[in-house]
């Protein structure tokens, strides 16, 4: 698996030796030694949820976009700044069916040549907390790279021959599902917050209309006693 040319987005990404990139996803770019290889763009104006990506001279390199209904979470990658279906390099989805409260990010990944998708070509495993990800093979044990999160940025070790470009679409993808989950969160924590402060209003109002009866009822017949 060492020697093998793994080429997914352009075999110019394969190196015959090991390198380290530096994912930094809140600002959207990538680096090898502290130079920027790719930087991830959203368009201003898209029916879909996409983010393409340019090298450094700002040719678009590749497209990612997300299938807007999915029971899988599917991610689909293009070439250039295409969403053709003849310009799909591979897609990605979870392995099971979307389960909010499940943390870990699981994907099976698909080239465009596997049209019926019943056995996946790559795997994406990622922590719970998106801290760690191990990206392999089928029918390979050996990592094609390996992800550590460090504060805001990816630390990626990518093995020899491997596309990196591939490596950091993949990461994307799980950046993004990440981003959808922590606001998905966020937003059940502040209905959640919404709803016990309208319980708070209504037992409030119950207990001063049931008091204003109280004292209606008293003052009526304290008024039939005099």
């Amino acid at each position: 698996m060492g020697t093998e040319l793994i080429s997914i987005i352009n075999t110019k990404y394969c190196k015959p030796a090991s390198i380290n990139i530096k994912i930094e996803t809140d600002k959207g770019v990538a680096y090898i030694n502290n130079e920027v290889i790719f930087r991830i763009h959203e368009p201003s104006f898209s029916l879909e949820d996409r983010r393409v990506i340019y090298d450094v001279s700002g040719n678009p390199v590749f497209t990612l976009s997300k299938k807007i209904i999915s029971m899988h979470d599917r991610w689909r990658v293009f070439k250039g700044q295409s969403t053709n279906s003849s310009d799909l390099l591979f897609s990605a989805k979870r392995s099971t069916f979307l389960i909010p409260e499940k943390k870990n990010i699981d994907l099976n990944v698909y080239l465009a040549k596997n049209t019926k998708e019943s056995v996946w070509d790559f795997k994406v495993c990622a922590g719970a907390e998106k801290r760690s990800c191990d990206i392999c093979a089928h029918g390979s044990s050996t990592l094609l790279a390996k992800m550590t999160k460090n504060k805001e940025a990816f630390e990626v070790e990518v093995q020899p021959n491997v596309d990196y470009g591939f490596i950091v679409a993949l990461l994307t993808i799980v950046d993004e599902i990440k981003h959808t989950e922590s606001s998905s969160t966020n937003y059940n924590d502040e209905v959640k917050v919404a709803e016990a402060a309208l319980n708070t209003i209504s037992v409030g109002a119950n207990t001063y209309n049931n008091n204003n009866i109280v004292t209606t009822l008293d003052d009526d017949t304290n008024g039939e006693a005099g």
